[in-house]
């Protein structure tokens, strides 16, 4: 115990004001400012510890950083020999507990208590500061009622090693470190079920605190008590809240905010207190009018009744006199302006998914803007990145292996995500995952305010919605058979999170409908018309027009529910990115940020490689290529080639001694997935020029007309052509079972499945003799490469092992290649013989600096004999085609 007299640097020591769990208090004088001030001295335990003194130090840092009138601030900490002190401001008048054990205080005095407490809580919060050991000793009223909250965040900065039993239920339980599992960190009475169970928490676990403090005011009495800690923790744990004791003239709307705030799952809980703070408003206003008899009913018959309306008036004028004076004196604000960046990963091995590459959202904005989460490659997985825009570091979340897609929660706890055909969410903090139902193949996500979700959850399905706690999908959107509806695509709630939009996709096109509907029924309207699905941004809509690729905005009222203005170019970059094949938008927003990927980084040069991986001469510059095909004699090569300026695609001819590039289509939109004739003198590919895609046919040399080869039922991509030149084999992408193996038999001029289950099957390639056939199949939940008979497929086998895409022959039918998820290049020795075939173990023969092999894309080709390998490599590997933009609405024309 320090005595008056005592000095601490500048402080003069007064007299004691108490001991908690988290130190001695005293009443101090600072000597320099002549003020009087309060002094916490720390644990003894910080003495021994240098690096708890630093964490401290650091966390002091940012609690004086606090400046509100219903908190404490903080004004430095202290350090005399081995005495480590926080120098805080002095709040006279009695804390909250000193005032309850008196009893319960009238309902407008609690709401008006309440109201200053939730307005503290809401200030903390925005700056991200959670207090952590919210409590009645803790909260100090003033005899005219103002209340200042005391020690805001020091349960976080102090973090000892132990605690005082001596007041169980008053003193914080710590342990070390804080932010590990199962550590239980704050007050036994007024913790949070996920705090007591040792959870890492976050601003929810004070809306709990706040919830238990309102009822404790109101009731009289504390929530949940015991007679030990652990008495009170499995009280609040197991006990549910007793709303009965609440006096009478509580207003409904206080109760219901009191459910809301003590919900046991924190998913369900109030997801912000400013909503309290608003709730907390209008009944406290009512109830001290009545109080102070100057509600509508008292003042009618009294003479201020007739006064008072004039006086307010008066004052009112007053008070737009001052503004108008303050308005015309105050300096000038000079506007925001946009800050842009490129965001880099580290390690710097670590190479973000393209667009192109991908099915769902790989990219999105937290909701208050201070983080971005991503989906990136690092070695052989594909997982969440989490990288917070004031630091230069990204960390990945365990558990998100396989990731096709992510949407954050609204209070950016928690994100959710697709994988292994489940809809899973992942709360941030603790990396805890859950599993809320099936999404086969989804296209898009987003979390509303009470805890719903929106999704698609396949390739040929409506919007659903599903509570985050899990549950059974329920269908929420029609599909419009007068529109020829295939699917409905990439909801996004607005901000009052009944209302959302999405995108009617289907495969005939590329500029598609954006449509706003409700989660009550209410049918849709159109809105507009985009390439891109669209992305709430505040009061803002975002999509992309091609040619150029340019992200638009386009005003939207959340309140009135309609557009407003004229739709503008937001960015004079033209390589805002979307697939154009299933209307991804490739741009998030949150708070003031706005991020996007570009095309800037899709390019890939072709290199011849031999088997050992060494490389030898490029051939031709870097470009945006796809899909390289030898021809039969190895002599030409066949390649789809991008344009992003004019937002197409072409097939090119390669003269593989001269390096000569030439155009063999030049029709708007895009071909692709180019395949040689037997005898080569032809090219066969996939094309959307017209009303539907269609397989298409051209001499080789580029001269002649484009003929139709094979009209499908679905969007398709031819993948081989038959030896004897009578099958072509095509992949059917979103057929009745996703994608399916197709033939079609040009004699018999008719198309029909070759495989069709549930699973995704493509990619498939004839063997020499033309007797089997490779392909991709995901049935074992991830794709590996299979060879089955043709055409009947009585005989199967598994060439992989481990995962692989993109098989290919060698031209004497001897050994088969694909790609490894880890981007080896892989080899494996096979022999047919009377309708039987065998394989030997896969070997790997480098490492190819390709995209991961989940796509119709083929970014090889195998040379006849085997030993060279024309790769795709891709340039820039390590560029991030991540850009964000600080305070883009200062970029909007008003």
């Amino acid at each position: 115990m320090l005595t008056a007299g005592t000095r601490l640097g500048t402080y003069e020591i007064a007299g004691s004001l108490g001991a908690g769990g988290m130190g001695e208090v005293y009443r101090a004088r600072d000597t320099k400012l002549d003020r009087d001030v309060a002094i916490k001295i720390l644990p003894e335990v910080f003495a021994s510890d240098p690096e708890r003194l630093a964490r401290f130090e650091r966390e002091a840092k940012t609690l004086a950083s606090l400046n509100h009138p219903h908190i404490a601030q903080i004004y430095g900490v202290e350090d005399s020999g081995h005495t480590h002190a926080l120098v805080m401001e002095l709040v006279d008048g009695e804390d909250l507990a000193a005032r309850l054990a008196r009893g319960p205080a009238p309902v407008a005095e609690s709401l008006l208590i309440a109201r200053q407490i939730a307005d503290a809580l809401d200030a903390a919060h925005e700056r991200g500061i959670i207090h952590r050991d919210l409590k009645p000793a803790n909260i100090k009223v003033a005899e005219d009622g103002t209340v200042k909250v005391l020690d805001f965040g020091l349960a976080k900065a102090i973090d000892p090693a132990g605690t005082s039993a001596a007041d169980a239920m008053n003193s914080p339980t710590f342990a070390s470190p804080a932010t590990q599992l199962g550590v239980i960190l704050g007050t036994a009475a007024y913790m949070a079920p996920e705090q007591a169970r040792g959870k890492a928490v976050d601003k929810r676990a004070d809306i709990w605190a706040f919830g238990c403090v309102l009822f404790e005011m109101l009731a009289g009495r504390r929530l949940f008590d015991g007679e030990t800690t652990s008495d009170t923790l499995a009280s609040v744990l197991t006990k549910e809240p007793d709303f009965g004791a609440l006096p009478p003239a509580t207003p409904p709307a206080i109760r219901t905010l009191l459910r809301r705030c003590l919900e046991r799952d924190a998913k369900q809980r109030l997801r912000d207190i400013g909503e309290a703070r608003i709730t907390l408003s209008e009944p406290a206003a009512d109830l001290v009018a009545e109080r102070t008899g100057t509600s509508p009913r008292a003042m009618a018959n009294t003479h201020w009744g007739r006064v008072l309306p004039w006086a307010v008036l008066a004052s009112l004028l007053m008070v737009v006199a001052t503004a108008v004076v303050t308005w015309r004196l105050r300096p000038a604000v000079p506007p925001a302006q946009p800050a842009i960046f490129t965001v880099t990963m580290r390690p710097q091995d670590a190479v973000i998914g393209s667009m192109g590459h991908r099915v769902t959202p790989g990219l999105s904005v937290s909701p208050d803007g201070t983080h971005l989460a991503f989906l990136a490659h690092i070695g052989t997985s594909e997982a969440i990145w989490i990288r917070p825009l004031h630091d230069v570091q990204a960390r990945p979340l365990k558990g998100t292996g396989g990731t096709r897609g992510l949407f954050w929660s609204p209070d950016g706890a928690s994100i959710g995500f697709f994988a292994a055909g489940k809809l899973r969410t992942i709360e941030v903090a603790t990396e805890k995952t859950e599993i809320l139902c099936d999404a086969p193949a989804a296209f898009g996500g987003t979390w509303g305010l009470d805890g719903t979700i929106l999704f698609s959850p396949d390739e040929r399905s409506p919007i659903h919605k599903v509570n985050a706690r899990g549950g059974t999908p329920v269908q929420v959107t029609t599909l419009d058979s007068s529109r020829h509806d295939q699917a409905h695509r990439w909801p996004q709630f607005l901000p009052d999170g009944r209302h959302f939009i999405y995108m009617p996709w289907k495969d005939d096109t590329t500029l598609r409908p954006i449509q706003f509907a409700a989660l009550d029924g209410t049918p849709p309207r159109t809105l507009f018309e985009a390439h891109s699905a669209a992305i709430v941004a505040g009061d803002y809509l975002l999509y992309v027009m091609e040619t150029p690729s340019r992200l638009m905005a386009r005003r939207f009222d959340p309140e009135t529910l309609q557009l407003g203005g004229t739709p503008f170019s937001v960015l004079t970059d033209d390589n805002v990115d979307y697939n154009w094949v299933t209307g991804e938008s490739g741009a998030s927003a949150g708070g003031d940020v706005l991020a996007y990927t570009t095309g800037k980084f899709k390019f890939s040069r072709l290199t011849w490689l031999d088997r050992t991986g060494r490389p030898g001469a490029p051939l031709g510059e870097p470009g945006a290529y796809f899909d390289p095909r030898l021809s039969p004699d190895g002599t030409r090569l066949a390649i789809e080639k991008h344009d992003w300026s004019r937002g197409s695609g072409d097939i090119w001819t390669v003269d593989l001694a001269r390096g000569a590039f030439s155009r063999l289509t030049s029709a708007p939109g895009f071909e692709s997935t180019a395949i040689w004739s037997p005898d080569g003198r032809r090219v066969a590919f996939a094309s959307d020029q017209g009303s539907a895609p269609m397989i298409y046919v051209r001499n080789a040399s580029g001269t002649g007309t484009e003929e139709v080869l094979v009209s499908p039922p679905a969007r398709s991509f031819p993948t081989d052509w038959s030896p004897d030149g009578r099958h072509v084999l095509f992949m059917l992408n979103g057929g009745a079972t996703r994608k399916d193996i197709w033939s079609y038999d040009l004699l018999g001029r008719k198309a029909a499945p070759l495989l069709a289950s549930v699973f995704d099957e493509g990619w498939a390639t004839f063997s020499p003799d033309g007797k089997w056939v490779a392909y991709v199949s995901d049935e074992n939940q991830q794709p590996q490469v299979y060879v089955r008979s043709f055409p009947a497929g009585e005989v199967r086998v598994q060439i992989s092992t481990a995962g692989g895409a993109q098989p290919q022959w060698r031209r004497d039918g001897r050994e088969l290649f694909y790609i490894a998820p880890d981007n080896a290049l892989m080899a494996v020795a096979v022999n047919a013989a009377a309708g039987r075939i065998g394989a030997t173990a896969p070997e790997a023969l480098f490492t190819a600096n390709v995209e991961q092999g989940k796509t119709i894309r083929n970014q090889y080709a195998a040379s006849a004999d085997g030993q060279r390998f024309l790769i795709l490599s891709a340039v820039n590997p390590d560029a991030s085609p991540i850009v964000a933009v600080m305070n883009w609405r200062s970029l909007i024309r008003k």
